[in-house]
């Protein structure tokens, strides 16, 4: 099973390869910053989880989420923070992850943002792409398969919200317009599953 540090260096990694991606969705549904702001958020919260003596896996996500809101200055730094930080509690206490805790980590950070964001699913946010992956996930049997399933939930969870009126944020300002227009926020919860498949699948 993978570390935190290792879940970090992966969202790292994907972060950064999507920087234009990102950038080009929210030059359309935000203010073109998504892809610069994710990219140093978890690339320099990836170096202080790994340069962190923190044993406790609970305490350490707690404070990368933590950090994480002082180098991802957005709204979506602050709600993957929140997330963040509530995935961290739910762990407090554990020294290594087990692969149940995949599903306790992504429900965490789907609780954590819904709570600060006060949006649900079906408002074109976030929670369309990892709600859906953390259902694939509730019963885990099989960390791969499981895993696979909860990244096709979360890419049919980002077709799904492309469908629905924004509710939240700037895209919320275009009204029925924003119907047709791919939200930013899923993607970010797409990639965060996909990120933890990928560690899975090595």
């Amino acid at each position: 099973m993978f570390t935190v540090a290792e879940l970090f260096a992966e969202w790292a990694d994907i972060f950064k390869n999507n920087i234009e991606y990102l950038t080009e969705l929210d030059s359309v549904a935000g203010d073109a910053d998504l892809g610069l702001v994710m990219n140093d958020g978890f690339s320099k919260t990836s170096e202080f989880v790994k340069n962190s003596e923190e044993k406790d896996v609970g305490k350490l996500l707690f404070q990368a989420g933590k950090y994480f809101n002082s180098v991802a200055s957005s709204s979506m730094g602050t709600l993957l923070s929140a997330g963040f930080m509530n995935a961290g509690k739910k762990l407090r206490g554990k020294e290594e992850l087990a692969e149940n805790d995949c599903y306790t980590i992504l429900q965490g950070i789907g609780e954590g943002v819904q709570n600060i964001g006060q949006a649900k699913e079906g408002e074109k946010t976030f929670l369309d792409g990892m709600l859906p992956a953390v259902r694939a996930l509730e019963n885990m049997t099989d960390l791969k398969a499981d895993l696979n399933k909860a990244c096709e939930a979360a890419a049919e969870g980002v077709e799904t919200a492309k469908n629905l009126v924004g509710k939240h944020g700037r895209i919320a300002f275009r009204g029925e317009a924003s119907v047709g227009i791919v939200d930013p926020g899923s993607v970010v919860a797409k990639l965060l599953v996909e990120g933890m498949k990928n560690l899975a699948d090595r």
